[in-house]
């Protein structure tokens, strides 16, 4: 566990961890266009569902992505990974802070707490209600928090993965001689 693998891995999961939700917008919006031809949905709902989407996609994403870094390199160190996320977290955090935490940058943050501040009553046609950025700071850092957990412990079960492989393999050549 270098310093310099540690900035470079959070570089790099920062860029994940913004790349991931931009996809899922994409997705997203793809999904919310065809439920709401097919259905009439109230706002609660769909922020509910919007909520769903980006919190599963982001974190298959992320996991996957961990997951290929790991059984790459054979190798995973769980608190370089920890702390690589800790400091990508920082980073995105950055990000988010600056674009209001809109969807493309913060995935669902914004969706969780207007569910977790408003509930059922965001579908009333008189509600009027107003998120402020510090209200999606606590939302933000435990969705963070899910995302360096299981870009954890995915990294360490591709490497593991790797390793088992790799013994398997060696073991069939060695039976074929």
């Amino acid at each position: 566990m270098k310093k310099l693998d540690v900035i470079l891995d959070a570089l790099l999961y920062a860029f994940y961890m913004f790349a991931a939700c931009l996809v899922m917008m994409v997705a997203e919006a793809g999904i919310i266009r065809v439920l709401t031809l097919c259905f009439e949905i109230d706002y609660f709902v769909l922020c509910v569902i919007r909520a769903v989407i980006y919190t599963v996609g982001v974190n298959v994403i992320l996991s996957l992505t961990a997951y290929r870094e790991g059984y790459k390199a054979a190798q995973a160190s769980v608190i370089g990974t920890l702390i690589s996320g800790v400091i990508a977290t920082c980073l995105h955090f950055m990000l988010c802070l600056l674009f209001s935490f809109e969807a493309f940058c913060a995935g669902g943050v914004k969706f969780i707490t207007a569910i977790v501040k408003f509930g059922p009553s965001l579908s009333d046609s008189s509600f009027i209600g107003q998120l402020y950025r510090i209200d999606f700071f606590a939302v933000f850092f435990v969705n963070s928090l899910v995302y360096c957990v299981l870009m954890a412990a995915f990294k360490k079960i591709g490497a593991q993965k790797r390793l088992v492989d790799r013994q398997e393999l060696t073991r069939d050549q060695s039976e074929d001689l």
